[in-house]
């Protein structure tokens, strides 16, 4: 009786571990198939929105956001139709994931990071991953204001802390490693694919000083973090690509010199060390221009994809098909052409927005850039010492990618390089540098990654 027992129990006991074999068989069968690296991916990249709620904030009726307009042209009262043209566009596409590379908000408004982080809900909800990093205007920002009374009153702007939480679900969560430092981290939005997402502001002493920084920089420690992160990534055999605010790379002759605060700081440095470490793709943003740079530093080859602002013409958004397999990236470049407010003129509207915006502009960086005062720089300009629209054009050709100057404008900057005059001289050089295309293309281009092709 009792050998019958044992005979009937080992019976049950043998069926039961069969089916546990079984069914761990057809789950490692399942888990290996999953466990497998993507082959490919496809994503978007967004940068610069600038959102901002002038419904709540106040736009056009007040005088004091007008003349903040006056000083930094951006199209802040359409950036939620902007916004909300390229969710709508992006939520009809196969994509994996989508990258936003920073200044999410104006000036790091609690309200309109709240309302950035129900746009990107919308995507979410259409089955993408969202990867968020923040911009130079969006933490500890003093110029966070409502502009509904006159003088503006400040409202509340957002800690670090703050950020992870209101975006936990758009990069935070998802991350698989985050820099204790900064608000850095390594997410895996595919298989075997492993986006680092860097955070290159400077924000910590932004109330203190009552201006938020515009330079950026990484701490050593932050720099540390990812050079270790870069190393398991090599070692476990992952794919990496990186995403920054700042750029890393120069995208034009002198863009140090002119504007040394959109490019990180001792980028000569760390874009070889990166670069040579494995991170050999960056998207980045910041300047509102739509570029692609690289640098061959013989070791390993670097390149700086920027995608310009929405709120910036031509309001660019980028899509990215990847074939991880042979390390191919192709980056093409869509733009918003009809906002509900501007259903059939946005392109005109966008593009005389940003030239009157430059042409007021202008001659206060020139007279920043070259220690000369605004009506120093103002009697040149009606002397024809300087040539305004010329710089005019050569900045919208750069934001707009791809510059092509005409041998009428080529001729121009080439006979200033050639003046004994210091400032014609220096001028010229500026025009060259801003009007001449670093390869590779910009707004449609095939990338092999660790390659000058």
């Amino acid at each position: 009786m009792q050998l019958k027992k044992f005979f009937w129990l080992r019976q049950v006991v043998y069926l039961l571990v069969l089916t546990a074999v079984l069914a761990l068989a057809g789950c490692g069968s399942d888990s290996s198939t999953d466990s497998a690296p993507a082959t490919a991916a496809k994503f978007a990249v967004i940068s610069d929105p600038h959102l901002y709620d002038a419904a709540t904030l106040g736009g056009a009726e007040s005088a004091d956001f007008q003349a903040y307009l006056a000083g930094d042209r951006k199209m802040l009262v359409e950036s939620a139709e902007i916004l909300s043209s390229v969710i709508t566009d992006l939520k009809t596409k196969s994509l994996d994931f989508v990258i936003i590379s920073g200044d999410l908000t104006k000036d790091g408004e609690l309200i309109n990071h709240q309302l950035m982080a129900s746009k990107l809900a919308e995507l979410k909800a259409s089955g993408k991953k969202v990867f968020v990093i923040p911009g130079n205007h969006d933490i500890y920002n003093p110029h966070a204001v409502s502009y509904k009374t006159s003088p503006t009153k400040a409202v509340a702007n957002i800690s670090p802390s703050d950020f992870k939480q209101i975006y936990a679900d758009y990069g935070y969560k998802e991350a698989i490693y985050t820099d204790p430092g900064s608000l850095s981290y390594i997410a895996e939005p595919v298989k075997g694919l492993w986006l680092f997402a860097l955070d290159s502001c400077q924000y910590d002493t932004n109330i203190a000083d009552n201006y938020p920084k515009t330079a950026g920089a990484f701490k050593a420690a932050t720099l540390t973090w990812i050079i270790e992160r870069l190393k398991d990534a090599k070692q476990q055999g992952k794919t990496v690509i990186g995403t920054m605010h700042h750029g890393i790379l120069e995208h034009y002759t002198g863009q140090t010199v002119l504007f040394p605060e959109y490019v990180i700081n001792d980028y000569a440095n760390l874009s070889k060390t990166l670069a040579d470490n494995g991170l050999n793709v960056i998207f980045t943003g910041h300047f509102h221009a739509n570029d692609v740079t690289l640098k061959d530093f013989t070791s390993s080859v670097l390149h700086d994809i920027e995608t310009g602002s929405t709120v910036s013409a031509p309001s660019p958004y980028r899509t990215v098909d990847f074939d991880i397999s042979n390390k191919k990236l192709t980056v093409s470049t869509l733009k918003v052409t009809s906002i509900p407010s501007h259903p059939t003129d946005f392109v005109a509207y966008s593009q005389q927005y940003m030239r009157d915006g430059l042409t007021t502009l202008t001659p206060y960086q020139l007279a920043q850039a070259f220690g000369l005062t605004y009506a120093q720089v103002t009697a040149l300009i009606q002397a024809g010492a300087i040539p305004l629209d010329l710089i005019v054009n050569g900045f919208m050709a750069h934001y707009a990618g791809d510059e092509a100057p005409s041998a009428t404008t080529q001729q121009t900057y080439l006979t200033m390089m050639q003046s004994s005059d210091p400032l014609t001289l220096q001028l010229g050089q500026s025009l060259y540098g801003i009007w001449t295309d670093l390869k590779p293309m910009d707004n449609a281009v095939t990338i092999t990654m660790n390659s000058t092709k």
